[in-house]
């Protein structure tokens, strides 16, 4: 009985690994399709085909930039912004992403409700710090634990390197943990229409505080019926056309490095 059982879990596992596989190939085939259409200048049919690897949830930095390269080429600047910033939440130290996010605010002046820098430039300083801190205290651990198991003397050098193991654990969490505080808030959305702007009350005709560039970030507070109620730069508050408005985080923020 219990090699039946051990036989159909490993079943399970090689048919769950086999199917990721495809998986990974599929979205890959897709992804160098999409170049492929983004190189011969048929850009609407890239987004879709990028698009629907995305909506397989197959995330990855590389296609957000290709993404947004296709929207910059059709000059649909607030997706291309969208993009961009979607891209960088999944790696945050990708130099072309930056790079065009800076020439975009140059051509249109988009405004940030909150900072979304400070989250790119804190994470891919201590991303891979953070990675390697975790490592070596799993080592370490792993070594004093099994020079217990064995019964290797030494106990002052073995108790030492479960002390130093621990607490460089203790402090890669710290860091992680410090890494998530500064991620751009989950409410953050993207205006990515033109003309959209901010208004004292949810009607076309109400007064306009300021208007809102494509690609300028907010913070969703509340809708009401076709009107979002957003926090806008220096502490303001109004109304704008939900349509006009895109949430930055298209998957569980989770998911970002």
């Amino acid at each position: 009985m219990n090699r039946i059982l051990i036989a159909c879990i490993f079943v399970l596992l090689h048919s769950s690994a086999h199917q990721s596989v495809a998986d990974l190939e599929l979205a890959k085939n897709r992804f160098n399709e999409g170049t492929t259409l983004l190189n011969d200048g048929k850009y609407e049919k890239a987004i879709q085909t990028f698009s629907s690897v995305i909506n397989e949830e197959q995330f990855a930095p590389e296609l957000f930039l290709q993404i947004g390269n296709a929207h910059y080429r059709l000059q649909e600047n607030g997706s291309a912004v969208l993009s961009y910033r979607r891209a960088l939440l999944l790696k945050s130290n990708l130099l072309e992403a930056k790079q065009n996010l800076s020439l975009i605010k140059e051509k249109v002046g988009f405004i940030d409700t909150d900072s979304l820098g400070s989250h790119q430039i804190l994470t891919s300083s201590n991303e891979a710090f953070i990675s390697a801190l975790l490592a070596i205290s799993l080592w370490l651990i792993g070594f004093g634990i099994t020079l217990i198991i064995l019964k290797i003397r030494y106990r002052k050098s073995t108790l030492t390197l479960l002390i130093i193991g621990a607490m460089c654990a203790s402090s890669s969490a710290i860091l992680s943990r410090a890494k998530d505080s500064i991620r751009p808030d989950s409410r953050t959305h993207i205006v990515t229409k033109n003309n959209a702007k901010a208004r004292t009350a949810p009607a076309q005709s109400a007064s306009t505080i300021l208007p809102l560039p494509p690609g300028s970030s907010l913070i969703l507070v509340s809708k009401r019926d076709t009107w979002s109620y957003v926090k806008l730069p220096n502490e303001l508050h109004g109304w704008v056309r939900t349509e006009s408005l895109e949430s930055l985080w298209p998957y569980d923020p989770e998911f970002s490095d």
